[in-house]
């Protein structure tokens, strides 16, 4: 996953200074390597290397180790939360079209099923593929890290979502998750119920350290 240019331009002054670890270096010049266009800025507004090496003050003093770590330890985040809900989504798709052959038809796995074994589960499955996507997409607009909170949040909606999930059959309103065996609609209910309990406490404390 591509680091966002904010990121980049906070590692910048250590790593012309020469001040930056093989990590931070690797990481920009990995950045240069996707954006040719940004490295030619930044080396043009930078001037020289060698000379930045002996005068780090044209562009100000050098990232101290304690920042670089937290610039460093920002974008592990930031792209870390990325790359996770990118192939949590990917994943979530392609399982919409796992199949298996069955004399000589075609059965796709996640939309068969008898109304006595709980029915098709592909509006789960699609709906897991949505809100990985989603999560994925807002992840992937920001420049900073999610605070726990939020994570939290996304979680306890999606879930609580899921388990209102249904469809009408013969008329009537059936709930997917309480079809059949009641048990996993009953787990995914106290399991969101957790995840609201967990966000609003991650919510106070985020609050008060914050304040």
């Amino acid at each position: 996953m591509k680091l966002e240019r904010e990121v980049i331009v906070d590692l910048l002054p250590a790593y012309f200074s020469g001040e930056a670890s093989a990590a931070t270096r690797m990481l920009v010049e990995d950045f240069f390597r996707e954006n040719p266009d940004f490295e030619k800025s930044a080396r043009s507004a930078a001037g020289p290397l060698e000379s930045l090496k002996a005068a780090p003050s044209r562009l100000g003093a050098g990232l101290d180790p304690e920042k670089e770590k937290l610039a460093l330890e920002r974008a592990r985040m930031v792209t870390e939360t990325r790359s996770s809900f990118f192939w949590l989504a990917v994943i979530s798709t392609l399982m919409l079209f796992l199949f298996r052959i069955q004399n000589g038809k075609v059965i796709w796995i996640v939309w068969s099923g008898s109304a006595s074994g709980g029915g098709s589960r592909g509006p789960l499955f699609i709906a897991m593929a949505v809100f990985f996507w989603l999560f994925y997409l807002y992840a992937r607009s920001r420049t900073t890290p999610l605070p726990a909170h939020t994570k939290f949040l996304w979680m306890a909606t999606f879930y609580s979502f899921l388990a209102g999930i249904f469809k009408i059959e013969n008329h009537r309103i059936v709930w997917i998750l309480f079809q059949g065996d009641p048990s996993a609609g009953i787990f995914i209910v106290a399991f969101a119920a957790a995840l609201w309990g967990i966000y609003f406490i991650q919510r106070w404390q985020f609050k008060r350290t914050n304040k």
